[in-house]
C-alpha cells in the first residue's frame, strides 16, 4: 500500500507532436499532407513545408463543426489525426508562372497513407477527400479530379519509374489557389477506404516570401522545432512580431496611397498615381532572391499582387452577376478603369486600395490569431 501511495502520477500526454517526426522512407517526406503540381507525371513539383504540428490532446475539438459533420457520416472512423500544416508556395508559384499553367495544385496524402513504404516500393489506396472553411482556395467542383466541399473518392498511388524514381499520382484531388492573395487557408479531410482512421488538416499557404515583411512571416511559420510547449510559444511570439511588422508597413502604404487619391499630398507630391507607384516599388526593395526576380517569368511579388487585387476589386464592381474569383478578364477590366483618368473617380480608386489593403492586413492578423487559438497552451495562452 505504501508503494502504491508513493508511485509517481501517470505522465500527462504531450499537447503537440512535430509533423516531421515520422517520415516515409521511400518518398523521403514527412507523413503529413503535402501540396504540389502533378506536372504531367514527369516530376512532382512540391510546395515547401514550413512546419507541421499534430494535436495530441482531444484532437477532435480542433475540427470545425462542418468538418466534424462530414466525419460523422462515416461511422467506420475510430481514430482521428488532426494537424496544422504551413507551406511556402513561392517556388511552386514561380514554376507555375514560368510554365504558364493555371494555379491549380494537388492535395497529396501519399506519405501519410503509406508511412512504411520503402524505396522502390509501390503502393495504392483509395480515399475520400473533402475541403471546407476555405479562404483564397477554391474547390474544383466541376471537374472529376477536383476536391469539393463534399467527400469525393480519389486514388493515391506510388510507383517506380525507370527502376529509380519514386513517383506519386495520379493527377487528382485538385484545388485552385488565388494567385494574388498573400495568405490562403483551408481545411481538408481524408478518409482511406477500408480503414478506421482519418486525417483532418488545417492548411496555411503563404503565397509570397521574397519581400522582407513576408519573409519574416515565413521564417516564423518555420520555427516550430520539436513542437514542445517552449517551441510553440516561441513560434507564436515570432509570428505575432512578424505580423505586427507587416501590418504596420501595409497600413502605412494604405494611408499614404488612399490619402493621395483623396487629395492629401504625400511629401508635397500631388500626383496620386506617382505616390501609388512609389509606395509599391518600395515594397520590392527588399526582395530576397539574389538573382533578382524576373518580372516576365517569376510569380508576382507582393506589390504586384496588391496592384492586381486592386484592379480586380474595381473590375468586380463593373460586372454584374456571379463572377469567378481571380479572373484575368475582371483584372484587366479593373486595370483599365484604374489607369484611365476618366474611367473612375479618385475616390473609387482610394476605396479599392482601402478594401484590398484591409483584407490583406486582416488575413495576416487572422493567421496569427488562429494559430494562437489552435496552439493554445493550457495555463499559459488559453
Amino acid at each position: 500500500r505504501a508503494a502504491t501511495a508513493c508511485a509517481p502520477p501517470p505522465r500527462r500526454r504531450s499537447m503537440f507532436k512535430p509533423g516531421h517526426e515520422q517520415r516515409c522512407p521511400g518518398l523521403k517526406l514527412p507523413c503529413v499532407p503535402h501540396l504540389g503540381h502533378y506536372n504531367d507525371g514527369a516530376d512532382y513539383k512540391l510546395a515547401r513545408l514550413l512546419g507541421a504540428v499534430r494535436f495530441m490532446r482531444e484532437p477532435h475539438k480542433k475540427v470545425p463543426s462542418v468538418g466534424f459533420d462530414l466525419l460523422m457520416r462515416r461511422d467506420n472512423v475510430m481514430d482521428i489525426e488532426v494537424y496544422l500544416a504551413m507551406y511556402d508556395m513561392q517556388d511552386l508559384r514561380d514554376w507555375v508562372c514560368r510554365s504558364e499553367r493555371e494555379y491549380i495544385v494537388n492535395l497529396l496524402f501519399h506519405a501519410w497513407l503509406f508511412p512504411q513504404l520503402a524505396y522502390r516500393g509501390e503502393a495504392a489506396a483509395n480515399a475520400e477527400v473533402a475541403m471546407f472553411e476555405n479562404v483564397g482556395v477554391y474547390p474544383v467542383a466541376d471537374a472529376s479530379l477536383g476536391v469539393a466541399k463534399l467527400l469525393r473518392p480519389f486514388e493515391q498511388r506510388v510507383w517506380v519509374k525507370d527502376k529509380v524514381y519514386m513517383c506519386m499520382g495520379p493527377d487528382a484531388a485538385q484545388i485552385r489557389v488565388d494567385r494574388h492573395r498573400l495568405v490562403c487557408t483551408f481545411w481538408s479531410l481524408c478518409i482511406p477506404a477500408g480503414e478506421e482512421r482519418a486525417i483532418v488538416t488545417k492548411h496555411v499557404l503563404l503565397n509570397e516570401s521574397r519581400t522582407h515583411i513576408t519573409r519574416e512571416v515565413a521564417a516564423a511559420c518555420a520555427d516550430l522545432g520539436d513542437a514542445s510547449v517552449a517551441s510553440v510559444l516561441q513560434h507564436l511570439q515570432q509570428l505575432l512580431t512578424a505580423v505586427q511588422g507587416a501590418t504596420r508597413r501595409l497600413s502605412s502604404l494604405m494611408g499614404r496611397c488612399e490619402g493621395a487619391f483623396e487629395g492629401v499630398p504625400y511629401k508635397g507630391d500631388g500626383d496620386a498615381m506617382a505616390v501609388w507607384e512609389e509606395q509599391l516599388a518600395l515594397l520590392d526593395r527588399s526582395a530576397s532572391d539574389s538573382r533578382g526576380p524576373n518580372p516576365d517569368r517569376d510569380a508576382p511579388l507582393l506589390s504586384e499582387m496588391l496592384r492586381r487585387r486592386v484592379y480586380e476589386d474595381l473590375g468586380r464592381r463593373r460586372r454584374k452577376g456571379k463572377q469567378v474569383p481571380d479572373s484575368d478578364e475582371v483584372i484587366e477590366l479593373g486595370g483599365r478603369a484604374f489607369m484611365t483618368p476618366d474611367a473612375a473617380e479618385d475616390a473609387e480608386r482610394a476605396q479599392a486600395i482601402h478594401r484590398v489593403l484591409i483584407e490583406c492586413i486582416h488575413d495576416l492578423e487572422q493567421l496569427s490569431d488562429s494559430n494562437a487559438e489552435l496552439l493554445s497552451v493550457e495555463g499559459v495562452t488559453a
